[in-house]
């Protein structure tokens, strides 16, 4: 009895272990699928990585490419602008050749015309008696040579009027640009003073705004234009000392102003808010009509005796060139001056060369045409600059130069060699600005002012 119960419960334990065996063979076999599975996924991966690395390959391959495709064309590029430059210095160095040549032919034509009209004066006086054909001869002569003012140039010598023009630093001079025996002066004081260039009286004071510094002026006839530290610029009635406009639109200080050549309507400001500014005053309301754009602040300017093209001088020691009419850049000097270019000038007999005045304490002649060469530049181991807007000069005739020194004293040099020509004691404080114009009837062409705010006329 006890034999078949044991034997019993022997066949129930197999049976619960075949029964376990069972359940572990299923799911071995569902574990055997499992791996099946994610070999196969495994596999597929690896495929898939080695598809990506494949095409990562060729990406880098084609990125490689693309790089030297860029490369080549980079240096064709530059290679192709290169050539463009030097075709364009070639051409714009046979235009000089063509100006030049044009100028040449000019002036080999003005000259036969005056043989002419002397042949013909000639061929009339052949029937007069040689006294009279002497006395024309030199009358002839005389109407002939070019006059500014009442004689020719006149290198200045000594000082014909001292006249205690402001209470405060003079700023700026400048002659009448119609002709008329009159000389401007500005000054921190806030004035504009005119005055006869004859006797040296005071004939005129036109205001700006109280406590604010007048830092340029220009005029022409009855308009007298002065700029200054108030962001303006005004214009009078020169004759009725009435403000007909103040022409308002600079941000920063207004640092120097022309009245357009052959368009008494038409006024350029220069500001150091790096513009400059052309404004229509046709009209009892005035309009800005153009905006020149600069990188750096102008400290000066000035206007080509064509009207056209404008030059200012800047903060950073350069000078750039605009065509006033479509507001476009022509030209630029950079680095002529070290600390600045203080007054810039067009030579009245070329406008292809300028006279500069650095706060390095030279003057300079430049020639534009040939990529700002300095055809002289002028110094003295006495010359000194010490303000922003110290103002050169260069005679009607373009053979001299002249400025004014801290120490004094004014300088004049030979334009065609660099030469000190004179050097002129007078003032009693450093010269800030000096101006040489044609003059009025009375020839008198030279002026200076200084620091105390002195304005010498010299004869």
């Amino acid at each position: 009895m006890k034999v078949s119960q044991d034997l019993s419960e022997q066949i129930q334990l197999n049976q619960k272990k075949e029964n376990t065996i069972d359940t572990l063979l299923e799911e071995l076999k569902q574990k055997d699928v499992v791996i099946e599975r994610i070999t196969i996924e495994l596999r597929e991966s690896n495929a898939n990585a080695k598809l990506a690395e494949q095409q990562y390959d060729g990406l880098k391959s084609t990125i490689d490419r693309l790089q030297e495709d860029n490369d080549k064309l980079t240096k064709s590029n530059d290679e192709f602008v290169n050539r463009i430059m030097q075709e364009k210095e070639k051409y714009m160095e046979e235009m000089n050749k063509m100006t030049v040549l044009y100028e040449h032919a000019n002036k080999k034509i003005g000259m036969l015309q005056n043989l002419q009209e002397q042949e013909k004066k000639r061929f009339t006086w052949k029937s007069k008696k040689s006294s009279v054909e002497s006395s024309d001869d030199s009358n002839t002569s005389q109407s002939n040579a070019r006059k500014f003012g009442s004689m020719g140039v006149v290198i200045p010598s000594g000082v014909k009027q001292s006249i205690s023009a402001h209470r405060s630093q003079a700023t700026c001079v400048r002659y009448d640009t119609a002709g008329g025996n009159v000389v401007a002066t500005s000054s921190e004081d806030s004035t504009v003073k005119i005055w006869s260039t004859g006797n040296g009286n005071l004939l005129k004071t036109l205001r700006g705004g109280s406590g604010q510094v007048m830092l340029g002026l220009d005029i022409c006839g009855d308009l007298t234009a002065g700029c200054g530290s108030d962001k303006t610029c005004r214009i009078w009635n020169t004759r009725t000392q009435r403000l007909v406009h103040q022409l308002v639109g600079h941000s920063q200080r207004v640092t120097a102003v022309r009245l357009l050549k052959g368009n008494a309507q038409a006024v350029l400001t220069a500001s150091a808010d790096r513009s400059m500014k052309v404004w229509d005053i046709s009209r009892h309301t005035y309009r800005q009509s153009v905006t020149l754009k600069n990188s750096s602040s102008a400290n000066c300017l000035d206007v080509s005796y064509d009207g056209v093209t404008a030059v200012a001088g800047h903060l950073d020691g350069g000078v750039r060139f605009f065509d006033i009419r479509s507001s476009e850049r022509t030209g630029e000097v950079s680095e002529l001056h070290s600390g600045g270019v203080t007054s810039v000038n067009f030579n009245p007999n070329n406008n292809a060369e300028i006279l500069t005045t650095g706060r390095d304490s030279t003057v300079k002649l430049v020639d534009v045409r040939k990529t700002g060469q300095a055809l002289q530049t002028f110094f003295h181991s006495e010359f000194r600059i010490d303000v922003s807007y110290a103002a050169c000069a260069i005679s009607p005739d373009g053979r001299y130069a002249a400025a004014g020194s801290s120490t004094g004293d004014v300088f004049i040099w030979k334009s065609a060699d660099g030469v000190l020509e004179k050097q002129l004691k007078g003032h009693e404080a450093g010269v800030i600005a000096v101006a040489w114009d044609r003059g009025g009837s009375n020839g008198q062409q030279f002026s200076s002012v200084d620091k105390k705010g002195n304005l010498l006329l010299w004869a």
